[in-house]
């Protein structure tokens, strides 16, 4: 278990690529019960605590036909 405190600024997806190191796995954040109050911010302000859940290395959560061009 992990905790990410936001800068001003961060969305669901800068979280997951700061802390997994992809923005695909931005699944787990949001459906992580500790992070369901968080659900109606796009843009996070500084200093919300964010819970961040142990997913696997191989995990992702959007598929490649998903992606944008530029991301495959």
């Amino acid at each position: 278990m992990a905790i990410y405190t936001t800068v001003q600024g961060d969305t669901f997806d800068t979280i997951a690529r700061a802390t997994y190191g992809n923005e695909t796995k931005i699944q787990a954040l949001m459906e992580a019960r500790e992070n369901i109050r968080l659900l109606d911010t796009e843009v996070f302000p500084a200093g919300v605590e964010v819970f961040v859940p142990e997913v696997s290395e191989e995990a992702s959560f959007v598929e490649a036909d998903d992606l944008p061009e530029w991301r495959r």
